[in-house]
């Protein structure tokens, strides 16, 4: 077996985490030295992470990327962890470059518990054990606590405390779901991989009718599934912005990528009642997330209700997968949580630019910043196209994909996700509209008179040209994902398709 891509998936995930330990033990290094080993914290996993999609691609692949680990779990990459990995570095490597210009106290343990949050969310989609899997998740989580509490905006301590009851709660419940399957199959954790507990589910007749609900519905609030979202909003508003665009770009795709690889391809998550709840919770994320990003007037919190509206259409993907048996919907998802993280995270970078050189983020304190900042007010733009699927960016090949695999479905069903296309354009063209054209407020003025701004800077554009420039590549070049997606994808339709036809412990109609 070839050791070389494996070594470089340890280096992607190890090199974050050791030298934001560092930072964090070394508090009083000299800010430029603390700030050239951040800078490569970011920079390592932004170079491997794409090169390992790359390698991932070629015919070589499945005899790679394998490593065992001293902790009893190892590192591995799938088909569709490979591109979450990816997009995940170049997140993090944004994120690191916003991280990197602001002024904080203690800003060495700020970069090096931002390191730490990213190495954490790397590790999830690098690992193929379901120990490694929550271990992982849950170094990350500690850190965006951590980072909100002590670093975060206005409301920061009720957001920080509302995050950990709702993602614990979430974790400890699916982790109990993990735990009755592991039971059932037999397994203990020295196998429990992604891929033993699959084949031993399989091989199970009768499961406790509960365990996937138990899944589904933790790994969903982890996911800001309605109703368990109601943590998201203002845990992403009162965030750092580095945190906000980690964590709503990458680590929330923690709870889709589980339910894809264990929910999915090992327990009947889209059948019998349990399916018909999922497939009207995934339509309320859609439609009334939607209706409630519509009145919001803070440019923060839009984005932030956006984030979880934009999870409706994912969860739909899934469910017409399992009910269909075909990978369609599956495979738009999966590129759609790739496509969303990058511009989920631009929107929450520029967001933060607005807020620098306008003072607030309150839609009626705004207006006419594209007289001022006309770069800001483009990359802002394309961030907001790319977020509503226009073609040419990656989003429109995971929404048109997801509706395409909708088409069998009812008439009624396929026009609320229509609705929701007009719904997501309304609110984002108007955010648009009200920040950056028309006349500026009174407040926007006398700031300006008295501290005039100018555009955004040349650290913010770059960061901001890795995510627009990552999500035009992969709109125009789709197979750069597909490649890597395809086949898993039709492996796990094959497996959801078995795991609806075996008997249930409390069978139900379908």
């Amino acid at each position: 077996m070839d050791t070389f891509p494996a070594t470089l998936l340890q280096i992607a995930v190890t090199a974050p985490i050791l030298i934001g330990l560092i930072l964090i033990t070394g508090r009083n290094l000299p800010r430029s030295f603390a700030s050239g080993f951040a800078f490569g914290g970011f920079a390592i996993p932004a170079m491997l992470g794409p090169w390992l999609l790359l390698l991932w691609c070629t015919p070589t692949a499945p005899a790679q990327f394998q490593s065992a680990g001293p902790w009893g779990f190892g590192f591995a990459l799938n088909g569709i962890s490979a591109p979450l990995l990816a997009m995940t570095a170049l997140v993090g490597f944004a994120a690191g470059i916003k991280a990197l210009t602001q002024e904080v106290e203690a800003r060495n343990t700020y970069l090096g518990l931002i390191l730490f949050m990213l190495g954490g969310t790397l590790g999830v989609f690098a690992t193929n054990h379901i120990v490694g899997f929550y271990f992982f998740h849950e170094f990350a989580l500690i850190p965006t606590f951590i980072l909100t509490l002590f670093w975060g905006g206005e409301g920061r301590r009720p957001a920080a405390m509302q995050m950990a009851i709702y993602l614990t709660a979430g974790a400890m419940a699916s982790l109990a779901g993990i735990l009755i399957a592991l039971d059932a199959s037999g397994l203990s954790f020295d196998n429990a991989t992604f891929a033993n507990l699959v084949e031993a589910l399989a091989r199970v007749e009768h499961l406790p009718a509960a365990t996937g609900a138990l899944v589904l519905f933790g790994l969903g609030t982890l996911a800001s599934l309605f109703p368990f979202h109601s943590w998201a909003a203002p845990g992403y508003t009162a965030a750092p912005t580095p945190v906000s665009m980690i964590h709503a770009g990458a680590l929330k795709k923690f709870g889709l990528y589980g339910i894809i690889i264990i929910g999915l391809s090992s327990l009947d998550i889209t059948g019998g009642r349990l399916g018909q709840w999922f497939l009207w919770l995934a339509v309320a994320n859609v439609f009334i997330v939607g209706l409630i990003c519509l009145v919001q007037r803070d440019l923060k919190q839009l984005l932030s209700w956006s984030s979880v509206a934009h999870m409706g259409p994912i969860f739909l993907g899934l469910w017409v997968c399992g009910t269909s048996g075909k990978a369609e919907g599956l495979d738009a998802a999966v590129f759609l949580m790739v496509a969303h993280g990058l511009s989920c995270a631009a929107l929450f970078l520029l967001a933060n630019a607005v807020r620098t050189r306008a003072g607030t983020y309150r839609l009626d304190e705004l207006g006419g910043l594209a007289t001022r900042a006309p770069i800001l007010a483009a990359l802002f733009i394309a961030a907001t196209m790319a977020s509503i699927g226009l073609p040419g960016f990656g989003n429109f090949w995971g929404e048109i994909g997801i509706f395409l695999a909708l088409r069998a479905q009812p008439l009624w069903l396929q026009g609320i996700i229509a609705s929701t296309v007009v719904i997501s354009a309304i609110y984002a063209l108007r955010a648009v509209a009200a920040t950056f054209f028309g006349p500026s407020s009174e407040a926007l003025d006398k700031r300006f008179a008295s501290a005039p701004f100018g555009d955004v800077s040349w650290n913010e554009r770059a960061a901001a040209a890795v995510l627009l420039g990552a999500s035009l590549l992969i709109g125009f070049m789709p197979s750069l994902i597909t490649r890597s997606t395809n086949p898993l994808t039709a492996e796990i339709t094959v497996h959801a398709q078995h795991a609806a036809k075996a008997p249930a412990a409390e069978p139900v109609q379908r």
